[in-house]
């Protein structure tokens, strides 16, 4: 799926979602003995509710900042939200764009409530100072300017992105041979379409795909470093990562203590919702 396509995708859920909340006038109760399935008809309507995130994003800053008394459910695993929302522990989960996209295209019960909290500009984190950035930000204009990107969405995003995908082989360059070092990449391997692990183990998706292609081009190779999100950043101060990302929103905060590669891609902070509460 294009950008203009994704963008178009996902513009097309919203109006769907704001059609469905609107006809819903009357609210009703969850079961399993789980919170109150009041619908959802503006972002109004989560005040006072529980929203859960993973531990080390950013969701609840954006979040803070429109909708005041929710409270927060911090998770180490992209899983663990998932599962949360499904039982009804919490009202709702936070989730970067591409991700939501993906999880309500797979999951029949869950829907994208219509309104993005944020808009977000996605990034690869390196250590302050470090030569990665420079270059790899002079790469990844060019793989820009000459469509890279772009056909790397069309690849990840596509609608049949539930099937198997690899990292494409690279061999344009025959003098390349890996001897410019190792990229440590860092990220967490359950957040398809951006990062995940294929059904043999192996680390893909289009946040790791456009790492291979900054560093082939820099003649390094990279070994992915499989972590929970909240354990990314500190990894990287630690000097255990030279890169870390995977749906990782840049923000001044993080801009104080990394550098950052990118943006590479521009998305958003969505809630997913159960379907049945819009």
């Amino acid at each position: 799926m294009s950008r203009a396509n994704y963008k178009t995708a996902f513009a097309m859920s919203m109006a769907i979602a704001a059609v469905i909340a609107a006809l819903c006038s009357c609210s009703r109760n969850g079961g399993n003995g789980g919170v109150r399935a009041n619908v959802f008809t503006s972002l109004a309507d989560f005040s006072d509710k529980k929203i859960a995130s993973e531990h080390g994003s950013v969701f609840a800053k954006f979040i803070d900042r429109i909708i005041p008394n929710v409270e927060h459910r911090y998770y180490t695993t992209f899983d663990a939200i998932v599962a949360a929302l499904q039982t009804d522990v919490v009202d709702a989960i936070a989730l970067d764009m591409p991700v939501a996209l993906h999880l309500v295209a797979h999951k029949d019960d869950f829907a994208i409530f219509p309104y993005v909290i944020s808009v977000d500009s996605y990034g690869f984190a390196v250590p302050k100072g470090s030569r990665l950035c420079e270059d790899g930000n002079n790469i990844l204009l060019k793989l820009k300017d000459s469509g890279v990107i772009t056909d790397a969405e069309m690849y990840w995003f596509a609608a049949d992105s539930g099937e198997v995908r690899a990292i494409p082989r690279l061999d344009h360059n025959p003098n390349f041979d890996g001897s410019a070092g190792t990229i440590m990449f860092g990220c967490e391997t359950t957040l398809r379409p951006m990062s995940y692990a294929a059904p043999d183990g192996k680390p893909v998706g289009f946040d790791i795909d456009i790492v291979n292609r900054l560093a082939y081009e820099l003649n390094m190779r990279v070994e992915v470093v499989p972590m929970p999100f909240g354990e990314l950043l500190p990894a990287l101060l630690a000097g255990r990562l030279s890169m870390a990302g995977g749906s990782m929103t840049i923000t001044d905060e993080r801009k104080e203590t990394v550098d950052f590669i990118g943006p590479y891609f521009e998305g958003g902070t969505a809630f997913v919702v159960k379907k049945e509460r819009l």
